[in-house]
């Protein structure tokens, strides 16, 4: 008998419900943020020559592809996740060197990057590929060694 008050009463408590917050509009792209990413997907539009590599760091998580005297590079740090950066690029023997105008990492030293022929094997996802790429500075060219391959 108690029961048949209380269902009386729950379309009365359903009614009373409150109305769902409203959602926040959604906010625009970072336009620094947005130029970056159409900037490097302009960038690796462009169909890559002989001596254009990519390179693929497990740690520092950074990857990098050139085409000619530009660099693209994805990291997950601090501002814009790509960036597209110019790099001087020299052959030493048969090896490519790419400096750096800023750093890899933003507000480090200038980044140099050394692409040489050989075998290598990726520790992290075992892929092989027939380059290795050291990642460093002037002062420590070969501070962090990953494999590198011919870009597409």
């Amino acid at each position: 008998m108690r029961a048949i008050p209380l269902l009386a009463l729950l379309p009365i408590l359903a009614a009373c419900e409150a109305e769902p917050a409203p959602q926040p509009e959604p906010r625009e792209p970072d336009p620094v943020i947005l130029r970056a990413e159409v900037d490097r997907s302009d960038h690796l539009a462009g169909a890559a020559s002989p001596g254009d590599f990519k390179a693929n760091f497990g740690e520092p998580f950074i990857k990098f592809e050139n085409r000619g005297s530009k660099m693209a590079i994805s990291q997950a740090y601090s501002g814009a996740r790509y960036r597209v950066v110019d790099v001087e690029r020299a052959r030493d023997g048969d090896a490519y060197v790419f400096r750096g105008s800023e750093g890899a990492i933003p507000g480090e030293a200038p980044f140099v990057l050394t692409i040489e022929p050989g075998p290598c094997t990726s520790e992290f996802s075992g892929e092989k590929t027939r380059h290795t790429a050291w990642l460093g500075t002037a002062a420590n060219p070969r501070a962090i060694r990953a494999c590198a391959a011919p870009a597409r």
